[in-house]
């Protein structure tokens, strides 16, 4: 039987320099289709840039799209616009993103499931989601609880997942877990971006992932250029530096503001500004 081969791309995060060199490895490939886990923007600037790419591959190739929790908080703004965003370290990066957005583009995300059954004909059924299978935010990796009640519940031989911005595959109850690395901010230490490859031949799939180049540089001036650093403020200085090393530093910034905030009793949201401060000395970001 001749191979059937899927490209999967995760958390592009609007950085579509990386994922115009992503989807240029896909046409050498010429897949059968390709997976979008989720994620597609958010946190590098011109969102509308990947949104029209993702455009022109959905009418070029077979596609599936999973809404990612980025996706999710769109939606949400849309429905409650007095959420409190504002041009801040908490909610910059995604009111500026909402702003560079279309109906169409939110309509489009709305359409997306948070999980999906994918079929080929002679190869096993694969399951894709972003989170988990039951939720765009759900982490589930490391968490062996998780990893065992979701692989006894889900139709696919394959478990696809975006969300963690790092590789990893597990297997557990006859089934496969596969954690794709992110193609826009990867924070697995790589100095490379990498895509997920599945081929199916004789009825099973294997997989690998291919590192193409990314020159950080190119993205960072564009952050500046397009005036999100400052609209993003410290959360954007977070996304420079995990673009700079391919590690997580806005997670452990907001975590560290959150919880001197609960310290001091603060319960308004977003956080205010002297917390992300006091977070970003600590771990270094300032």
């Amino acid at each position: 039987m001749k191979q059937k081969k899927l490209v999967v791309i995760a958390d592009i995060h609007s950085n579509y320099i990386a994922l115009k060199s992503a989807l240029d490895i896909v046409d050498t490939i010429n897949p059968e289709g390709i997976i979008f886990l989720g994620d597609y923007v958010s946190d590098c600037p011109y969102p509308q840039r990947t949104m029209k790419m993702l455009y022109e591959y959905k009418s070029k190739y077979k596609c599936w799209f999973i809404r990612g929790n980025r996706e999710d908080y769109q939606l949400a703004h849309r429905e409650n616009p007095n959420d409190g965003w504002c041009y801040s370290s908490a909610t910059g990066s995604l009111l500026y993103t909402y702003e560079n957005l279309t109906v169409a583009d939110l309509d489009f995300f709305a359409s997306m499931p948070e999980c999906c059954d994918i079929r080929l004909d002679g190869c096993p059924v694969i399951t894709a989601c972003h989170g988990s299978p039951s939720a765009t935010r759900e982490w589930i990796k490391g968490k062996p609880e998780l990893l065992d009640k979701y692989t006894r519940n889900i139709n696919g031989e394959l478990l696809l997942c975006g969300h963690t911005h790092k590789a990893e595959v597990n297997s557990i109850n006859h089934k496969t877990v596969i954690f794709c690395p992110s193609v826009g901010l990867p924070q697995d230490g790589e100095n490379s971006m990498r895509l997920t490859v599945l081929t199916c031949e004789n009825g099973q799939w294997t997989y690998e992932m291919l590192t193409f180049d990314f020159h950080s540089d190119s993205m960072i001036n564009e952050i500046y250029k397009s005036g999100l650093a400052d609209k993003g403020k410290l959360w954007m200085l977070c996304m420079i530096r995990e673009l700079r090393e391919n590690k997580s530093f806005a997670v452990p910034c907001i975590s560290l503001a959150l919880k001197k905030a609960n310290e001091d009793g603060y319960v308004e949201r977003p956080i205010s500004e002297k917390y992300w401060t006091e977070a970003a000395r600590e771990i270094g970001i300032l």
